[in-house]
């Protein structure tokens, strides 16, 4: 015996009804928790933010800040947060939508205490899986960082720890979609409603591109690149983007601006990859404009291209969003999206692999609630070079 006392699992309760947060309170205590209370969303958050609950247990329906935008907010202020949906039998729509917000589970009411100690002991299960996964990832950056200090080959190490990192953010969200969209199509079938069927379908479909993309993602970036240097025009690429991405600007309501080089000299790329880089990079643009909270300014995003006595200069501007000073800080360091559950966090580490493929570079600005810049670099080479 080493005497060590484990703590309690703290519980975070949040429920508008007081007659309800009596009972669960009685019911979790008797289990072996210590329960924290509170009678509304902000005070709910107000106590997760000062007490730090490893799990939170939440009405949807509440007035003021209901349960789906405190889920919101207690997942960005720590994602490994497991939050366990309270709904009642009406409520399929929100409790779906839960789900899309990487709620842990949900269960309904009137509230069966077996239901109830069930859904938080998954909830403690998949705390422990999670802190098992870091350990291991902790363990793995050391053996990479003691083998790179004897072994020029430890560099693959380091990229195969980045790519599993990369890639359990998005088979996590992909996961939670999965099981979202297969509840949904469970109840469809179980209650013969095809609205749910239709609904989980599509849900299921979605699911199946993002994985399908992943997949193409992590090919892109894993393959040993062999590109195919020709002597081309730098304006070849950039205007096929332009082409392609016209009816989506259009769809978005982006004011999309090209301004290509007009000296005319050629130089040596791969014209396929430079496509796939200005590509990720002015689809990255478009979607800053999703999050911005003033949906009613004039959107536009800016294509340009310079030739300079030693260097091809692309420019992709736009007055989107920005990016958050964590976001700016990991850029380009670690496989990072600030698309939430729909990016990878693949392709911008695939662009800046291309690029320095080319013995170019690339950087950027970006301001929060203003907008960003990408600009890349590439070395001007002819065949006099």
């Amino acid at each position: 015996m080493n005497g060590k006392t484990i703590k309690p699992t703290r519980l975070l309760l949040v429920d508008d009804e007081e007659g309800i947060r009596k009972v669960l309170k009685i019911t979790l205590e008797s289990a072996g928790y210590e329960v924290l209370l509170a009678a509304d969303g902000e005070t709910g958050l107000d106590r997760f933010i000062r007490e730090n609950p490893d799990i939170v247990i939440t009405d949807i329906k509440m007035p003021g800040i209901d349960g789906i935008e405190l889920l919101k907010r207690i997942k960005n202020l720590n994602p490994e947060t497991e939050v366990i949906m309270i709904t009642g039998h009406g409520d399929m729509d929100l409790a779906v939508k839960s789900l899309q917000h990487e709620a842990a589970d949900f269960i309904t009411k009137p509230i069966d205490s077996s239901d109830l100690e069930s859904a938080v002991k998954k909830a403690e299960d998949r705390m422990a899986i999670g802190r098992n996964i870091k350990s291991y990832m902790d363990d793995l950056k050391i053996l990479v960082e003691e083998k790179d200090k004897k072994l020029n080959e430890s560099e693959k190490l380091i990229t195969i720890g980045q790519t599993i990192a990369g890639m359990s953010h998005a088979i996590k969200n992909i996961a939670g979609g999965l099981k979202g969209s297969s509840f949904v199509l469970e109840q469809g079938i179980e209650h013969e409603n095809r609205q749910y069927l239709k609904q989980g379908w599509e849900m299921m479909k979605g699911n199946i591109d993002k994985i399908t993309k992943l997949s193409l993602d992590l090919l892109n970036y894993a393959k040993t690149t062999r590109l195919n240097f020709r002597m081309e025009n730098p304006n070849t690429p950039a205007r096929e983007i332009v082409q392609l991405m016209g009816h989506k600007a259009k769809e978005k309501r982006i004011n999309f601006k090209f301004h290509p080089s007009f000296e005319k000299k050629l130089t040596l790329m791969d014209c396929d990859s430079i496509h796939n880089c200005l590509l990720n990079l002015i689809t990255n643009a478009f979607d800053a404009f999703d999050e911005l909270p003033d949906q009613d300014r004039q959107r536009q995003v800016t294509l340009s291209i310079a030739t300079q006595e030693k260097e091809i200069v692309y420019r992709v501007k736009d007055n989107g969003s920005g990016m958050s000073e964590p976001v700016k800080t990991a850029l380009f360091k670690e496989f990072i999206t600030t698309k939430g559950m729909n990016g990878t966090g693949f392709g911008l580490m695939t662009t800046k692999k291309i690029i320095e493929e080319h013995h170019g570079k690339i950087d950027f600005n970006t301001e929060t609630g203003r907008g960003s810049e990408f600009i890349i670099q590439l070395p001007l080479k002819t065949m006099d070079s």
